[in-house]
């Protein structure tokens, strides 16, 4: 599903949000709090850039998408942290 309008996302702003993936060839799910306009991650078992369906503001999260800040980014999976050379949540 091709986001309308210019980008290869849904969100086409400057900051970090939250993004739920789908990988189209496994189509294994998962969520992550270090979502960013027109950048995918990388699906761990078919290593292909994957682009969030859907991304949301991190400011207001409906209970589901707390961003697990125990759990470890995956910054060799990330495409901004690839692209930035470091983690993105740096970021500012």
């Amino acid at each position: 599903a091709r986001p309308k309008g210019e980008g290869l996302t849904p969100y086409q702003g400057k900051k970090r949000c939250f993004g739920e993936y789908k990988c189209p060839k496994c189509k294994r799910k998962w969520m992550s709090g270090n979502s960013w306009a027109n950048m995918g991650q990388e699906c761990i078992k078919c290593h292909i850039n994957v682009y969030p369906h859907k991304q949301r503001p991190l400011e207001k999260p409906d209970g589901l998408d707390v961003s697990d800040q125990s759990k470890e980014h995956p910054q060799h999976l990330c495409e901004k942290c690839k692209v930035l050379g470091y983690y993105c949540r740096r970021v500012q």
